[in-house]
C-alpha cells in the first residue's frame, strides 16, 4: 500500500471555497457528510479540530479540505 502525501503552502488555499457540509465523493460521485479529525492532547483527551476535512465512502476515506478551505 502506498501512503499519499500532500503539501500546502501558507495561504495557498485562502481563495478556495469554504468546505460545505456535504461533498461529492471523488470516487463514487455521491454526496457524503464532511467529517473532521480531532486533536489528541498530551493528557490523552480529544478535542474537535477543523484542520483536516474528509469524507468516508465504502471505497475509502478522502481528504477534501484543510483549515476550512476546499482542496481543488
Amino acid at each position: 500500500m502506498t501512503i499519499p502525501f500532500i503539501a500546502v503552502g501558507h495561504g495557498e488555499l485562502d481563495n478556495n471555497p469554504d468546505i460545505p457540509e456535504e461533498y461529492n465523493c471523488p470516487r463514487c460521485n455521491h454526496k457524503h457528510p464532511v467529517q473532521y479529525g480531532e486533536n489528541v492532547e498530551k493528557d490523552g483527551t480529544k478535542t474537535p479540530s477543523k484542520m483536516l476535512a474528509y469524507v468516508k465512502c465504502k471505497k475509502g476515506v478522502y481528504l477534501v479540505g484543510i483549515n476550512g478551505k476546499m482542496l481543488k
